[in-house]
């Protein structure tokens, strides 16, 4: 059943930019942004700890198992195993929250606003930078998520990844304007007087 779990997670995407491209004028990008933030910090902690917690109750299994007493451990066993089943499911489930969180508004929205921020003296170059950086930080993440996973653990890089999402959060909160409904003179001006635009 898992060579399908792309399925629903390409349809959890596709459905998030939608409703992403119909609420940006309405919520603002601030609004979605922060929304945005909350669920996939929440996901990542979620599947961070469903991977810690999976890796301790293996680590104890396999060190703490006795070699008798086979009956009892059978029917332990089983019950373990049904739960286990209904589990595996939560990894799943965190990782289509995830995708819907970032597609819902850090994903589109931060392109948007480049064009929206940028003063037009430097946008080609401050763009060129920011997909530059963008690409970067993709590269670096792909090269060493497996070297992480072999040294820290599975569960290291999404607790990462949640507190990344945090600082997002953050970061949202002091730096990011609202630029709904906005032109580039005012967008500018709440850079120099935050309270203008009601940040």
């Amino acid at each position: 059943a898992g060579r399908y779990d792309a399925v629903p997670v390409g349809v959890v995407r596709f459905f998030s930019v939608l409703l992403a491209a119909w609420l940006m004028d309405k919520a603002g990008r601030r609004r979605l942004l922060f929304v945005s933030g909350i669920i996939m910090s929440i996901s990542m902690l979620s599947l961070g700890v469903y991977v810690k917690v999976s890796e301790l109750k293996h680590n104890q299994t396999s060190t703490n198992m006795p070699f008798e007493n086979t009956a009892h451990l059978t029917a332990e066993h089983l019950l373990q195993h049904k739960t286990t089943e209904w589990s595996t499911i939560i990894p799943l489930i965190s990782v289509m929250v995830f995708i819907f969180g970032y597609a819902f508004g850090w994903g589109p929205i931060t392109w948007l606003m480049m064009s929206e921020i940028l003063p037009l003296k430097i946008r080609g170059f401050a763009s060129g930078v920011c997909v530059s950086v963008s690409w970067i930080t993709a590269f670096i993440l792909t090269e060493f998520f497996l070297q992480v996973k072999h040294t820290f653990g599975l569960a290291v890089p999404f607790l990462f990844f949640c507190a990344i999402s945090i600082l997002g959060i953050i970061f949202t909160a002091f730096c990011i304007p609202e630029t709904r409904r906005r032109t580039l003179e005012q967008i500018q001006d709440s850079f120099q007087n935050p309270r203008a635009l009601g940040c």
